[in-house]
């Protein structure tokens, strides 16, 4: 094998030696070439930055359009859970009625902010954080409000959102008026009528001003894409109109150098046709196959006289890891020992390691691409992987498995502030059904077991095996304590039903204990130790049973 790396060899086909007056001509045409480029540069920069500032500039007014949206739930929330609390007089409904209203006193906190002389922007940013916008968005809604207050439409909009901020004080005096009636005990069902009338009234006042406050500023989106359009389409025919000179210019060099190109390029395959791994080359340009060796045809088990039919793209399984791939080598220029799961012709998978590396080829943007088959490994890894986290015996996840199953479970559901539960079952006499039939016969009423608790929970709930005779299950996003409680009686059915073992009848029952997120702790462990403690209680209660917590 020749001793040239794939980089050596691009580096070559990339940088022929070609004459120099071939390339530059003369001083005078080279100083003219380098101003066309440079002009042509200044333009794009200067088109980009006129976008850049124009996309963050709908981006804050997009901004506000959200934060309207955040402020008409928090009102319309505010005023049903002050609604409720007239009618029920709960605790609960008075501090939600509260928590929704800051939502709209912390947009009105940053109007207000802004509005000084000069402008309070930190008492501003905790305003609009509190009102629930994105920290990213902040810093654009503050300038907005900063730079365009004399814009008409901003203006007109800033009126609105004042005169809403009025109404919601006027809700706030009412939750307060209330708050003292049901303390005092002398909230009558006429004061009450009275109540309800007002949040009616304030609320039928309230929903127009935030429908104006949307409309104004779509006019003012409305207005800045036109703008920014028409500056693209200056910018754009510019730009052509520049590309169309300069390409001219390129045409002609790539003339004068075209047959060292040539020569370049079948040096670059004949070290390619050597390698002892498959190698391909793609075309930026137009994504297309432009030279394969012959492992690599036999990997793809391509044509070679069909190599421009194949799209790169079609080679991979996923073609979201073709995104990838790209990405990677847009950012870093080069891709290493990169492992993905390929197809051939014939679309039979297979894993490779291949490593990419951006080249001139015929004197074009290429990607360049050496690539090892590791199916076998791959198969051995994934085998080795599968027994780590997975019980032997059912196939079911492991102690480990399900560990980390439930750190993933912490961390997705306490972002969106959702909820999960945990049962925790243990077999009830399977030690002397173990004992009297054997282990044989034992494993094989615990592969029953497996499959009939699989069968009583929903698609993407957890099932795994801790070990000996216990299970656990994981189930997310259900907050209903009745259905909870409706799988485990299920489980529990289901379980004490005779099992069939090569003969022999065999019977046991299950007791389960159940923890919930967050009700019962916020730790991998106390939710665990929660629900051996509630298992451990239902034995206590006879067995064949199911006991919550709490």
């Amino acid at each position: 094998m020749p001793s040239h790396s794939p980089a050596e060899v691009a580096q070559r086909s990339s940088s022929p030696a070609l004459p120099m007056p071939a390339i530059f001509g003369k001083n005078k045409s080279k100083k003219r070439l380098i101003v066309i480029v440079w002009m042509f540069e200044a333009m794009v920069v200067v088109l980009f930055l006129f976008a850049y500032f124009s996309i963050a500039l709908l981006s804050s007014v997009r901004a506000y359009v959200e934060a309207e949206g955040h402020y008409s739930k928090g009102q319309k929330d505010a005023i049903y859970a002050l609604a409720r609390y007239v009618h029920y007089g709960q605790n609960e409904d008075y501090k939600n009625f509260l928590s929704n209203l800051a939502i709209c006193q912390g947009d009105r906190q940053a109007r207000e902010a802004l509005e000084k002389a000069p402008p309070d922007v930190p008492a501003a940013y905790q305003g609009f954080l509190q009102a629930r916008n994105h920290p990213d968005d902040i810093d654009g809604m503050i300038h907005v409000f900063l730079k365009l207050r004399k814009v008409p439409e901003i203006d007109q909009a800033i009126a609105f959102w004042e005169a809403g901020d009025r109404h919601v004080e006027n809700v706030s005096q009412i939750g307060l008026r209330v708050r003292i009636a049901v303390l005092a005990g002398t909230l009558s069902p006429a004061m009450a009528r009275n109540f309800l009338d007002e949040l009616h009234d304030t609320n039928s006042l309230l929903t127009p001003l935030e429908a104006n406050f949307s409309a104004t500023l779509g006019k003012v989106a409305r207005k800045i894409k036109a703008l920014m359009m028409l500056a693209l389409l200056v910018g754009v025919s510019l730009l052509l109109s520049g590309a169309y000179v300069f390409s001219r210019r390129i045409v002609r060099q790539n003339e004068e150098a075209e047959h060292l190109l040539l020569e370049s390029r079948n040096q670059l395959q004949h070290v390619l046709q050597l390698a002892p791994l498959s190698m391909f080359i793609v075309r930026v340009e137009d994504n297309a196959i432009v030279y394969a060796n012959d492992h690599a045809l036999a990997q793809f088990k391509v044509e070679g006289s069909k190599l421009g039919e194949v799209d790169p793209q079609s080679l991979y399984v996923r073609r979201e890891d073709y995104a990838v791939f790209l990405a990677t080598l847009k950012n870093a220029g080069s891709v290493k020992d990169l492992e993905q799961q390929f197809q051939d012709a014939q679309e039979k998978p297979f894993w490779a390691r291949y490593s990419s590396l951006r080249i001139r080829f015929d004197e074009q943007d290429c990607v360049l691409t050496a690539l090892m088959n590791i199916d076998d490994k791959k198969r051995a890894h994934d085998e080795l992987h599968f027994r780590a986290f997975h019980d032997p015996l059912t196939g079911l996840p492991n102690r480990a498995m399900f560990i980390n199953s439930m750190e993933m479970a912490l961390g997705r559901i306490d972002r969106k502030n959702g909820v999960f539960s945990i049962m925790f079952i243990d077999l009830d006499n399977f030690k002397p059904v173990n004992d009297a039939l054997g282990h044989e016969m034992g494993d094989l009423l615990l592969q029953q077991v497996a499959g009939r608790i699989q069968s009583c929970i929903r698609r993407g709930d957890l099932v795994a095996r801790l070990g000996g005779d216990e299970f656990v299950v994981l189930i997310e996003d259900l907050n209903d304590v009745k259905e909870v409680s409706s799988i485990a009686h299920k489980i529990l059915n289901i379980l004490e039903r005779d099992y069939s073992l090569n003969g022999h009848t065999a019977s046991i029952t299950s007791s389960i204990g159940i923890s919930s997120y967050p009700k019962n702790g916020s730790e991998l462990n106390v939710l665990l130790s929660a629900a051996d403690a509630a298992m451990y209680r239902a034995k206590s209660a006879g067995r064949n049973n199911a006991q919550f917590y709490s």
